[in-house]
């Protein structure tokens, strides 16, 4: 980390700076004083308007810093980062009181995509965003959330025997299917809607993973489409 860490990030000017202030006192003057004496004309400063003075550090050295540590130990990131900050001075040790509004320490890990809060009470349960960056629990890692990759909707799925699921037209079909015979003959696929004896073997496997063919088919309702549904989760489990 850079030596002059603590000045960079503290040493500016304060949001406000420039407000006029009021003499020292003045709002127990005027709840001490009675009504009729209070003054007749005040001036619309900011701080009575609600702008007051706040401190304006500029944490984006920070922020990069501990980005660029991800990966390593976090006791020897929290080392790096005391390293130049004295302890004796409250202005650059208010510069660790910034740390941790971008590491989150007390969490849980699902996976690497999926990171929730377990501290404090109020945040219980809450899931981490992506990019946002965390104290992991099992290895002492600084590690930062990953975008949840989205997978691709199954357009087939797998049924008992020779019953498969397909995807069509936005909407489920159930296929019933049979084994390719020595001799097609005159069979007709219905799914494909070509004569059986014009498929190659790889029709029947990207169509249906097999020497396979189709002799029925007919869309799912939306209970059954449910039902098909619950049963692919819980094989995902």
């Amino acid at each position: 980390m850079r030596a002059d860490m603590a000045k960079v990030i503290v040493e500016r000017p304060r949001f406000g700076s420039r407000l006029p202030s009021r003499k020292k006192g003045y709002r127990k003057f005027t709840q001490r004083v009675p009504l009729e004496d209070q003054p007749k004309r005040e001036p619309l400063l900011g701080r009575w308007k609600g702008c007051q003075r706040n401190l304006n550090e500029h944490l984006g050295p920070m922020r990069r810093f501990l980005r660029s540590n991800i990966g390593r130990p976090w006791n020897r990131v929290h080392k790096d980062l005391c390293e130049h900050v004295s302890f004796n001075n409250p202005v650059q040790a208010h510069v660790l009181t910034h740390v941790y509004q971008y590491v989150n320490q007390h969490v849980e890990v699902m996976n690497s995509a999926h990171v929730v809060l377990v501290s404090p009470e109020w945040a219980y349960g809450h899931r981490l965003r992506p990019g946002e960056m965390y104290i992991c629990p099992h290895t002492g890692l600084l590690k930062a959330v990953r975008p949840d990759r989205r997978r691709t909707p199954p357009t087939k799925i797998s049924g008992e025997g020779l019953v498969q699921y397909l995807w069509r037209d936005n909407a489920w079909w159930e296929v019933q299917l049979r084994h390719l015979p020595d001799d097609p003959d005159e069979l007709w696929d219905v799914w494909l809607e070509r004569d059986v004896a014009d498929l190659t073997a790889e029709d029947c496997r990207v169509a249906y993973g097999g020497k396979l063919f189709a002799v029925s088919k007919r869309p799912l309702n939306r209970e059954e489409t449910r039902q098909l549904y619950r049963k692919l989760r819980q094989r995902r489990r």
